[in-house]
């Protein structure tokens, strides 16, 4: 198995990446569904970068306390930083470098997991194991909220995205080591997991999606 992707080396400056390159639309599907998240206590959230979205959760969600894992050390030091300007927040999360594909989870039981533009970032086979890996560590009745690019349906959108797309892959594949070359959808993994599609809000005729997903539980 590859090595992880690493984005230490844009942990600097991705605010600004983002922003000279969708403005504020990234952050808005990371946060589309963070009124609808009720009364969640304990949260895994993967891959979420410099850590805007973990601020605004826990800032949302005063009785949350998260797991926060990120391959990238620099990343992890950026979301530290973010949370530590929430007041009462950092006592509420627990940080980790590791890799989500392989080290194990700090805790199970969660009843939240978040995986905002994390899951574009894996191979066919990785993402299978690494949804996987997630919903084992899920409560029963666990919410996912994922926000990320997908391919709208078709026409000229369709093909717009699919070069944007070819561009972002060809870019991090070079400065981050990503392991994937084209986007997978991990929806039908999430049905396999027992989750229900709950809602879902798009930007961009559909490029930029925020999805909202439910496992209930056994009655």
């Amino acid at each position: 198995m590859k090595r992880p992707a690493s984005f230490d080396r844009l942990a600097p400056v991705y605010r600004a990446l983002e922003t000279v390159t969708f403005g504020g639309l990234l952050h808005w599907c990371r946060t589309a569904h963070l009124d609808r998240l009720g009364d969640r206590t304990q949260a895994l959230v993967l891959g979420d970068g410099n850590g805007r979205f973990l601020a605004d959760l826990l800032r949302a969600h005063p009785a949350l306390r998260a797991d926060s894992i990120d391959a990238s050390a620099e990343m992890v030091r950026a979301q530290q930083v973010r949370v530590r300007a929430v007041p009462g927040a950092e006592e509420r999360v627990r940080f980790a470098v590791a890799d989500a594909r392989t080290d194990p989870f700090p805790d199970s039981g969660y009843d939240l997991v978040v995986t905002n533009f994390f899951l574009d970032c894996f191979r066919p086979n990785e993402l299978a194991q690494v949804v996987a890996r997630a919903a084992d560590a899920c409560a029963p009745a666990a919410l996912w909220v994922d926000g990320d690019f997908r391919l709208p349906a078709s026409g000229l959108a369709r093909t717009a995205a699919r070069a944007a797309l070819a561009g972002m892959y060809a870019f991090f594949r070079v400065v981050t080591r990503l392991s994937a070359n084209r986007l997978t959808d991990p929806a039908p993994l999430l049905t396999a997991a027992g989750f229900k599609l709950q809602s879902e809000k798009a930007r961009l005729r559909g490029f930029l999606s925020s999805r909202l997903w439910a496992r209930k539980a056994p009655a």
